[in-house]
């Protein structure tokens, strides 16, 4: 799935007077996240309601390390005002190569694979 900035994180960046240019035409390049194998929208929504919480994080901590200047309320509502999402039903691996993950925190990893192995013992 492809997470992308929407106006309610631009405005919170703005507020923050970072360095950085906050322009919603130069931050529709998304994060990617794969999840398990879905077959329906409502499906991949169910599992994203359950991995929401490290992407939520993981996309703060992007935009603004401290935590502190983060929103308190970090709800799936929040979370979906603050992101636009996209679930992608077929993504092609042509490299051939096993895939790793770079610049990705070890506290965010272990929240993912926790989220994950809760959705795969789940009835």
């Amino acid at each position: 799935m492809g997470i992308y900035p929407a106006q309610q994180l631009l405005e919170w960046a703005r507020q923050l007077d970072l360095d950085l240019d906050v322009d919603a035409a130069d931050a529709r390049e998304p994060c990617l996240y794969l999840i398990p194998d879905y077959d329906t929208v409502e499906e991949a929504e169910e599992i994203l309601e359950e991995v929401y919480e490290a992407i939520f994080e993981a996309e703060l901590d992007v935009w603004h390390r401290d935590t502190g200047t983060w929103p308190a309320e970090r709800t799936y509502a929040v979370f979906r005002k603050w992101f636009e999402v996209r679930f992608y039903r077929l993504i092609q691996d042509l490299v051939g190569e096993e895939l790793t993950a770079t610049e990705v925190d070890e506290e965010f990893l272990g929240s993912m694979r926790t989220a994950l192995e809760g959705l795969e013992h789940s009835p």
